[in-house]
């Protein structure tokens, strides 16, 4: 039986002699297709499909950072559809976020001008996710995000279908009570390490986006060294001034709502009766502006980087190295 192993369990180790002569010089970006043709990111960075992280506001500083935004589905199909045009006419591209109810509304956003869609389902390991991502695939030119899996297994079985990009981590997210309500989900990292196995094995082209459990920057240098692709991200952005949601003020201090896409709140306003939530709902302290945070990850993963003798993202993967910090029965 292995150990099952989260970011807090781990220390990245440099054991390789670095070369590089300036962070600066470090190479952040991915290209989210096989063959670079398609939106190539500044930063492996996505943020969370949720309903207290992703406005309008939120997707036009990720877009001015080289980074994708994405339309969240916890809405009315009319204000998805108005978000989306009011970017599109700036000139800006999102990923929109669809259920597996929703097969007249892919039609409908691919009309507008949406080529790239997340499959926002809590466990991408089912039959029921084939015929909506074969619906988008079917469709000219598209580019399918799906999730999320915790096994090789799961990660195989969404590459078959043409997934490009595979959501990875169950239960670990910070408003997820996913494990807790039903003993499901391994350790992120240990997720990560399985699913990069079977892709390697399987020579899949899907990336690898590892979703859940980020407290701080180290947490996504720990994600990209041990073989994740990208990184997504919630509780990171939450709480900023582009984050969608009211400020609130509590005993002198500014605060943010923040939720899970399955808490009592996000299923109540979807119309649904709540009778069993895996997701949880807090507030977080006020950050201030989002672009403070995202030049904290760039700087962070640059120094973390330059430690790991790595001049881009392959070269971590390849000098990865880490310990364990503490027994793991």
């Amino acid at each position: 039986m292995k150990p099952s192993l989260s970011y807090q369990d781990i220390s990245l180790v440099p054991r390789n002699l670095s070369q590089v002569n300036s962070r600066q010089e470090i190479d952040l970006s991915l290209n989210l297709d096989s063959h670079g043709t398609t939106n190539k990111l500044r930063l492996p960075v996505l943020p969370a499909p949720m309903d207290t992280i992703c406005s309008v506001d939120m997707c036009r500083i990720l877009s001015e950072n080289g980074m994708l935004g994405m339309i969240h589905r916890f809405q009315p199909i009319e204000k998805r559809k108005d978000n989306y045009t009011t970017l599109q006419a700036d000139g800006l591209d999102v990923v929109i976020a669809v259920g597996l109810d929703e097969k007249e509304i892919i039609d409908e956003f691919y009309s507008l001008g949406t080529r790239a869609f997340i499959v926002d389902v809590a466990n991408g390991f089912n039959t029921v996710v084939e015929p909506t991502i074969k619906r988008i695939r079917d469709l000219k030119n598209t580019y399918i995000i799906c999730g999320n899996v915790d096994s090789e297994e799961g990660f195989e079985y969404l590459s078959d279908l043409g997934v490009d990009a595979i959501r990875v981590g169950i239960g670990s997210g910070s408003m997820c009570t996913t494990s807790i309500m039903t003993g499901v989900g391994q350790g992120i990292v240990s997720s990560i390490q399985e699913c990069r196995s079977i892709k390697e094995k399987i020579g899949s082209n899907s990336l690898l986006i590892a979703d859940g459990g980020i407290r701080a920057v180290g947490d996504i240098a720990k994600a990209l060294t041990v073989g994740a692709d990208a990184v997504m991200v919630g509780r990171v952005l939450a709480g900023t001034k582009e984050a969608e949601g009211n400020i609130l003020k509590y005993n002198g201090k500014l605060y943010k709502a923040y939720r899970g896409s399955a808490s009592y709140a996000v299923q109540q306003k979807r119309g649904k009766n709540p009778y069993y939530v895996e997701g949880d709902e807090t507030i977080v302290e006020y950050k201030g502006g989002v672009q403070n945070i995202l030049d904290q990850i760039d700087a962070g993963l640059r120094s973390s980087m330059s430690y790991m003798a790595a001049n881009n993202l392959e070269q971590l993967k390849k000098n990865g190295s880490y310990v364990v910090k503490h027994n793991i029965s």
